[in-house]
């Protein structure tokens, strides 16, 4: 496979008429590479291929209002970007403690996350996404105002972009690809 150089492209204030809406919305899909019946392409910024093994799919979580965020930073002159993803419950309880279990321990999880008429991603078909130390946090609170609330920190590594993107398969959404888990306990 040739690698090419990145190239310049025009960008010009008036491409931008429609409005810059900061945040990501209240929902978050999670996957497992192992689940994928092959990696996902990647072209440009955007991967495609979304596409799992019977009976495997998406997990879907409904999250804290205006909360949500990816982050690109980059590690200095030609060693790409790390991602850091954001996601927050409004809640602490058995089933949060259950999710924060498997964000700390999983290896190789993905997130997608939609992003106004757009879909970003952090997936690395050979990197892991992880937590650092104090990376996942819940509070209880501790004042009738406080906030009680689980915290991920996600982060994903020495990638090519500071933002990833995800092509649906055409007439698709994500919700296509959510797996039922049969889960009575909520």
């Amino acid at each position: 496979m040739s690698q090419t150089c990145p190239t310049l492209i025009n960008y010009k204030a008036s491409d931008e008429c429609l409005e810059n809406l900061a945040g990501l919305g209240e929902v978050a899909y999670v996957g497992l590479r192992s689940d994928l019946k092959a990696p996902l392409t990647l072209t440009d910024n955007a991967y495609s291929g979304l596409d799992f093994k019977d009976g495997k799919g998406l997990v879907k979580f409904d999250l804290k209002a205006d909360s949500q965020k990816i982050e690109g930073t980059n590690n200095a002159s030609r060693k790409g970007y790390n991602l850091t993803c954001t996601l927050v419950f409004d809640a602490v309880n058995r089933k949060t403690s259950l999710l924060t279990r498997a964000f700390n321990n999983l290896s190789d999880m993905f997130i997608i996350m939609p992003d106004g008429d757009d879909v970003q991603i952090m997936y690395d078909p050979n990197k892991k996404i992880h937590a650092d130390q104090g990376g996942i946090t819940t509070t209880t609170g501790d004042t009738p105002d406080s906030d009680r609330v689980t915290t991920a920190n996600l982060i994903l590594s020495s990638v090519k972009y500071g933002n990833l993107f995800l092509d649906l398969p055409a007439g698709k959404t994500l919700d296509d690809f959510v797996v039922d888990d049969d889960d009575s306990s909520e």
